[in-house]
Protein backbone atom coordinates (compact mmCIF):
# COMPACT_ATOMS: atom_id res chain seq x y z
CA UNK A 1 0.00 0.00 0.00
CA UNK A 2 1.22 3.64 -0.74
CA UNK A 3 3.47 4.91 2.14
CA UNK A 4 2.08 8.61 3.85
CA UNK A 5 4.28 11.70 2.74
CA UNK A 6 5.97 11.43 5.98
CA UNK A 7 7.21 8.01 6.16
CA UNK A 8 8.43 8.66 2.82
CA UNK A 9 10.56 11.75 4.39
CA UNK A 10 11.86 9.36 6.93
CA UNK A 11 13.05 7.27 4.91
CA UNK A 12 15.15 9.48 2.49
CA UNK A 13 16.47 11.17 5.62
CA UNK A 14 17.28 7.11 7.55
CA UNK A 15 21.28 7.40 6.24
CA UNK A 16 21.42 10.86 8.15
CA UNK A 17 19.40 9.87 11.02
CA UNK A 18 21.08 6.83 12.27
CA UNK A 19 24.71 8.43 11.61
CA UNK A 20 23.26 11.23 13.85
CA UNK A 21 21.89 8.67 16.29
CA UNK A 22 18.83 11.09 16.19
CA UNK A 23 16.33 8.33 16.39
CA UNK A 24 17.12 6.15 19.32
CA UNK A 25 13.62 6.19 20.87
CA UNK A 26 11.30 3.47 19.88
CA UNK A 27 10.26 4.70 16.48
CA UNK A 28 12.56 6.11 13.64
CA UNK A 29 12.70 5.11 10.08
CA UNK A 30 11.35 2.24 8.59
CA UNK A 31 14.46 0.70 7.20
CA UNK A 32 17.94 2.01 7.83
CA UNK A 33 21.21 1.30 5.78
CA UNK A 34 24.67 2.07 6.85
CA UNK A 35 28.60 1.13 5.09
CA UNK A 36 30.80 -0.50 6.98
CA UNK A 37 33.39 -2.59 6.03
CA UNK A 38 32.93 -2.87 2.00
CA UNK A 39 29.40 -3.72 2.97
CA UNK A 40 26.29 -1.87 2.74
CA UNK A 41 23.99 -3.12 5.69
CA UNK A 42 20.80 -2.75 5.27
CA UNK A 43 17.59 -3.48 7.75
CA UNK A 44 13.77 -3.25 7.38
CA UNK A 45 11.73 -2.74 10.71
CA UNK A 46 9.16 -5.12 11.46
CA UNK A 47 5.50 -3.71 11.06
CA UNK A 48 3.21 -4.13 13.67
CA UNK A 49 0.96 -7.88 13.46
CA UNK A 50 3.38 -10.02 12.16
CA UNK A 51 2.79 -13.35 12.70
CA UNK A 52 3.64 -15.03 16.14
CA UNK A 53 3.52 -18.84 17.38
CA UNK A 54 1.04 -17.98 20.23
CA UNK A 55 -1.53 -17.08 17.97
CA UNK A 56 -1.84 -20.46 16.38
CA UNK A 57 -0.69 -22.48 18.92
CA UNK A 58 -4.47 -21.76 20.44
CA UNK A 59 -5.25 -24.02 17.17
CA UNK A 60 -3.81 -27.20 18.21
CA UNK A 61 -5.54 -30.00 19.96
CA UNK A 62 -5.24 -29.31 24.01
CA UNK A 63 -3.07 -32.64 24.43
CA UNK A 64 -0.63 -32.28 21.39
CA UNK A 65 2.50 -32.77 21.21
CA UNK A 66 3.35 -29.21 19.96
CA UNK A 67 1.80 -27.52 22.52
CA UNK A 68 5.11 -28.43 24.93
CA UNK A 69 7.59 -28.68 22.29
CA UNK A 70 6.67 -24.70 21.47
CA UNK A 71 6.72 -23.55 25.27
CA UNK A 72 9.80 -25.55 25.71
CA UNK A 73 11.29 -23.62 22.14
CA UNK A 74 10.15 -20.45 23.81
CA UNK A 75 11.92 -21.56 27.28
CA UNK A 76 15.00 -21.88 25.91
CA UNK A 77 15.10 -19.09 23.80
CA UNK A 78 14.54 -16.55 26.67
CA UNK A 79 17.59 -18.03 28.67
CA UNK A 80 19.66 -18.10 25.60
CA UNK A 81 18.54 -13.99 25.01
CA UNK A 82 19.11 -13.57 28.24
CA UNK A 83 22.90 -15.18 28.28
CA UNK A 84 22.94 -13.05 25.06
CA UNK A 85 23.30 -15.96 22.76
CA UNK A 86 20.99 -13.78 20.60
CA UNK A 87 21.51 -16.48 17.36
CA UNK A 88 20.21 -19.39 19.20
CA UNK A 89 17.53 -17.27 20.58
CA UNK A 90 16.50 -15.85 17.07
CA UNK A 91 16.64 -20.08 15.79
CA UNK A 92 14.75 -21.27 18.33
CA UNK A 93 11.80 -18.21 17.84
CA UNK A 94 11.83 -19.13 14.29
CA UNK A 95 11.33 -22.88 15.34
CA UNK A 96 8.53 -22.51 17.65
CA UNK A 97 6.53 -20.62 14.77
CA UNK A 98 7.02 -22.94 12.01
CA UNK A 99 5.99 -25.71 14.74
CA UNK A 100 2.86 -23.98 15.94
CA UNK A 101 2.07 -22.44 12.25
CA UNK A 102 2.12 -26.60 11.16
CA UNK A 103 0.66 -27.88 14.42
CA UNK A 104 -2.91 -26.87 14.01
CA UNK A 105 -5.83 -29.20 14.52
CA UNK A 106 -7.92 -27.12 13.71
CA UNK A 107 -8.00 -24.06 10.88
CA UNK A 108 -8.80 -20.60 12.28
CA UNK A 109 -11.12 -18.35 10.76
CA UNK A 110 -9.50 -16.60 7.22
CA UNK A 111 -9.88 -13.42 9.09
CA UNK A 112 -7.22 -14.64 11.57
CA UNK A 113 -4.63 -14.90 9.04
CA UNK A 114 -5.66 -11.51 7.46
CA UNK A 115 -3.55 -9.41 9.84
CA UNK A 116 -0.46 -11.32 9.70
CA UNK A 117 -0.83 -11.23 6.26
CA UNK A 118 -1.33 -7.87 5.86
CA UNK A 119 1.64 -6.96 7.86
CA UNK A 120 4.03 -9.04 5.27
CA UNK A 121 2.49 -6.74 2.29
CA UNK A 122 3.51 -3.51 4.86
CA UNK A 123 7.07 -5.08 5.16
CA UNK A 124 7.10 -5.70 1.84
CA UNK A 125 6.39 -1.89 0.92
CA UNK A 126 8.78 -1.07 3.44
CA UNK A 127 11.34 -2.86 1.45
CA UNK A 128 10.25 -1.75 -2.31
CA UNK A 129 10.65 2.22 -0.97
CA UNK A 130 14.20 1.45 0.78
CA UNK A 131 15.37 -0.40 -2.93
CA UNK A 132 14.18 2.41 -5.05
CA UNK A 133 16.82 4.73 -3.57
CA UNK A 134 19.41 1.91 -4.06
CA UNK A 135 20.75 -1.74 -5.08
CA UNK A 136 20.52 -4.28 -2.30
CA UNK A 137 20.74 -7.22 -3.59
CA UNK A 138 19.84 -9.37 -0.47
CA UNK A 139 17.23 -7.32 0.33
CA UNK A 140 16.03 -7.73 -2.97
CA UNK A 141 15.99 -10.92 -2.91
CA UNK A 142 14.21 -11.66 0.66
CA UNK A 143 11.37 -9.01 -0.91
CA UNK A 144 11.26 -11.36 -4.00
CA UNK A 145 11.21 -14.34 -1.46
CA UNK A 146 8.30 -12.98 1.04
CA UNK A 147 5.90 -11.35 -1.67
CA UNK A 148 5.66 -14.31 -3.25
CA UNK A 149 4.76 -16.53 -0.24
CA UNK A 150 2.26 -13.12 0.84
CA UNK A 151 -0.05 -13.99 -2.97
CA UNK A 152 0.29 -17.46 -2.12
CA UNK A 153 -1.48 -17.95 0.82
CA UNK A 154 -3.81 -15.10 -0.72
CA UNK A 155 -4.43 -17.77 -2.92
CA UNK A 156 -4.45 -20.38 -0.48
CA UNK A 157 -7.36 -18.40 1.35
CA UNK A 158 -8.81 -17.50 -2.20
CA UNK A 159 -9.55 -21.58 -2.22
CA UNK A 160 -10.52 -22.16 1.16
CA UNK A 161 -7.02 -23.59 2.82
CA UNK A 162 -6.62 -21.38 5.69
CA UNK A 163 -3.91 -24.24 6.76
CA UNK A 164 -1.88 -23.61 4.06
CA UNK A 165 -1.76 -19.87 4.54
CA UNK A 166 -0.77 -19.78 7.65
CA UNK A 167 2.09 -21.76 7.00
CA UNK A 168 3.13 -19.68 4.03
CA UNK A 169 2.64 -16.67 5.92
CA UNK A 170 4.77 -18.40 8.88
CA UNK A 171 7.35 -18.39 6.35
CA UNK A 172 7.31 -15.24 4.87
CA UNK A 173 7.47 -13.73 8.45
CA UNK A 174 10.50 -15.57 8.99
CA UNK A 175 12.13 -14.63 5.57
CA UNK A 176 11.23 -11.20 6.39
CA UNK A 177 12.95 -11.55 9.93
CA UNK A 178 15.76 -12.00 7.82
CA UNK A 179 16.29 -8.39 7.10
CA UNK A 180 14.88 -6.92 9.74
CA UNK A 181 17.30 -5.08 12.11
CA UNK A 182 18.14 -7.78 14.66
CA UNK A 183 19.32 -10.46 12.35
CA UNK A 184 21.11 -7.25 10.15
CA UNK A 185 22.86 -6.50 13.54
CA UNK A 186 23.89 -9.93 14.00
CA UNK A 187 25.52 -10.35 10.93
CA UNK A 188 27.36 -7.04 11.12
CA UNK A 189 28.54 -7.82 14.62
CA UNK A 190 29.81 -11.06 13.31
CA UNK A 191 31.62 -8.89 10.77
CA UNK A 192 33.12 -6.77 13.14
CA UNK A 193 34.28 -9.48 15.99
CA UNK A 194 36.06 -11.05 13.33
CA UNK A 195 37.47 -8.01 11.90
CA UNK A 196 38.01 -7.27 15.79
CA UNK A 197 39.87 -10.50 16.59
CA UNK A 198 41.84 -10.11 13.59
CA UNK A 199 43.43 -6.38 13.86
CA UNK A 200 44.82 -7.80 17.73
CA UNK A 201 45.60 -4.40 20.44
CA UNK A 202 45.84 -0.74 19.89
CA UNK A 203 43.45 1.89 20.94
CA UNK A 204 40.90 1.47 17.98
CA UNK A 205 40.45 -2.14 18.96
CA UNK A 206 40.31 -1.35 22.51
CA UNK A 207 37.40 1.11 21.34
CA UNK A 208 35.55 -1.22 19.48
CA UNK A 209 35.50 -3.76 21.50
CA UNK A 210 33.57 -1.73 24.17
CA UNK A 211 31.19 -0.77 21.12
CA UNK A 212 30.55 -4.41 20.81
CA UNK A 213 30.14 -5.66 23.99
CA UNK A 214 27.32 -2.51 23.79
CA UNK A 215 25.68 -3.61 20.72
CA UNK A 216 25.05 -7.44 22.14
CA UNK A 217 23.66 -5.81 25.36
CA UNK A 218 21.90 -3.48 22.86
CA UNK A 219 20.64 -6.92 21.22
CA UNK A 220 19.37 -8.74 24.30
CA UNK A 221 17.97 -5.63 25.54
CA UNK A 222 15.93 -5.76 22.53
CA UNK A 223 17.07 -2.37 21.63
CA UNK A 224 18.53 -3.65 17.93
CA UNK A 225 18.58 -0.50 16.22
CA UNK A 226 20.84 1.23 18.70
CA UNK A 227 23.02 -2.16 18.82
CA UNK A 228 22.73 -2.17 15.21
CA UNK A 229 24.38 1.38 14.79
CA UNK A 230 27.05 0.55 17.85
CA UNK A 231 28.31 -3.14 15.56
CA UNK A 232 28.72 0.05 12.73
CA UNK A 233 30.88 2.77 14.27
CA UNK A 234 33.05 -0.34 15.47
CA UNK A 235 34.31 -1.69 12.24
CA UNK A 236 34.17 1.76 10.61
CA UNK A 237 36.90 1.90 13.75
CA UNK A 238 38.84 -0.98 12.97
CA UNK A 239 39.07 0.00 9.21
CA UNK A 240 40.75 3.48 10.38
CA UNK A 241 44.30 3.92 10.98
CA UNK A 242 45.47 4.51 14.66
CA UNK A 243 45.54 7.70 15.81
CA UNK A 244 46.46 8.71 18.94
CA UNK A 245 44.26 10.78 21.26
CA UNK A 246 41.25 10.27 18.53
CA UNK A 247 38.02 9.48 20.54
CA UNK A 248 34.53 7.84 20.24
CA UNK A 249 31.74 10.36 20.84
CA UNK A 250 30.39 10.12 24.15
CA UNK A 251 26.81 10.40 22.13
CA UNK A 252 28.05 6.77 20.86
CA UNK A 253 29.82 4.87 23.88
CA UNK A 254 28.22 1.44 25.47
CA UNK A 255 25.72 2.76 28.01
Amino acid sequence: MPQPRRSRLSLALAPLLALAACQDGPTGPDSYVQSAGGVEWVAVTEPVGMARADAWLRYAAPDAPVRAAVHGLHESAARSRAAGRMEEALRMEGQALLLAAGGMSRSPAPRRVLEPLAALDVWADRARERLEQGRYPALDSALTSVAARADSARAALAAGDTSAAVLLVARGTLRAREQGPMAVGLRLLASAEARLQARGAGQNAARARRLLAGAREGLAAGDSIRALRRAVYALQLLDAPEAPGQMVDSADAPR
